[in-house]
């Protein structure tokens, strides 16, 4: 019941964004618009795709250092790409996936993992901040005329972010609370299910230990914005398949917006952010650069489709390799909890 209601929210949603990205679309002139494309241009952002979840995968190592000092590169990025393939077919889904796949490829905590998954998420959205931060630089239009509601969004998604990494760093630093809390819940359940939970909330925060590690910071820094570059490039390279830089000026500068603006739409609870990515892109592509509306519903279709499609089909392909099974991250699977006390949870 509990899936089935996922699924259900997240087609109303994905639904309620397709219709305000698509009512009114003049279907002759949307299929004209794509049967004149050049498609080399769509699939060259492929590359830029996959080098941002290098640079992705990178960064997470340095994130499960206090974890498993060495990993091996190939089972992060696998792990990495499983999960954005399973964001695919269900919202969030990837998010307890990958925990679950790094752990069973590494023989890592799960518990540590997903910690590490979380504190990604985190990062993203301060990156974003910074992106957000950029639009006015590089914009100079009457951006809060046209899109007003975006302050007011970046605002709370960035008011909201900050005071659970707070909470994070602060219940990660004091364990004796964790303890406490741990200790306050364990009187109502059995003695197995107290020591599990305790371990558990233990492992979560074992995936910040990175936290202490200042030195790791400048390089998490650089690959966050290497991972935000590559993202720009690879909304950029489709302009020329359309004709967006020829004929309607779209440049670099452009790129960097309509992305920031974009990544919204990866927040939403909708299946590789289809119909909310639709929706955010032409948004910004129409009301700030005044593109046509079916030249912006064709820009977002075909790149929405190919790195849906791009990722899936790796996804899949690392899925099958490393024999990975759905029921494992159901958590029926075998996966270790823990690796044999490398975690000092009083450390």
């Amino acid at each position: 019941m509990k899936t089935a209601l996922k699924y259900l929210v997240s087609i109303l949603v994905t639904l309620f964004f397709l219709y305000f990205a698509f009512r009114g679309a003049d279907l002759a002139n949307l299929l004209q618009i794509l049967s004149g494309a050049n498609y080399w241009w769509v699939l060259a952002s492929i590359p830029p795709l996959f080098i941002s979840h290098l640079f992705r995968a990178w960064r997470w190592e340095y994130l499960l250092r206090p974890v498993k000092p060495k990993m091996h590169f190939r089972n992060l990025f696998s792990a990495m790409i499983v999960g954005y393939m399973l964001n695919n077919v269900l919202p969030r889904a990837g998010e307890i996936a990958r925990p679950y796949a790094i752990g069973k490829l590494e023989g890592i905590s799960r518990s540590a993992a997903f910690g590490t998954v979380f504190m990604e998420r985190i990062f993203d959205v301060l990156s974003f901040m910074v992106v957000i931060a950029l639009i006015p630089v590089v914009y100079s239009g009457p951006l809060t005329q046209m899109l007003p509601w975006l302050w007011e969004t970046s605002i709370w998604i960035s008011a909201i972010t900050i005071v659970i990494l707070a909470g994070l760093v602060f219940l990660m630093m004091r364990r004796d609370i964790v303890v406490a809390i741990a200790g306050f819940f364990s009187r109502f359940l059995p003695k197995k299910y107290a020591d599990f939970l305790s371990k558990i909330m233990h492992s979560f925060l074992d995936g910040f230990l990175f936290l202490k590690d200042t030195k790791s910071y400048a390089m998490i820094i650089f690959l966050s914005a290497m991972v935000w570059i590559f993202y720009i490039v690879m909304m950029y390279l489709p302009f020329f398949a359309f004709g967006l830089t020829r004929n309607h000026g779209l440049d670099w500068n452009a790129a960097l917006v309509i992305q920031a603006i974009s990544s919204i739409g990866f927040m939403m609870p909708t299946p590789g952010a289809t119909g909310s990515y639709h929706y955010f892109v032409i948004e910004s592509m129409t009301k700030l650069y005044g593109i046509d509306t079916d030249l912006a519903r064709s820009y977002a279709t075909v790149t929405h489709a190919v790195g849906f499609l791009a990722t899936m089909v790796v996804g899949l392909f690392f899925f099958l390799k490393d024999k990975l099974h759905l029921s494992e991250f159901s958590g029926n699977g075998s996966v270790p909890e823990t690796i044999g006390g490398s975690i000092q949870h009083g450390s």
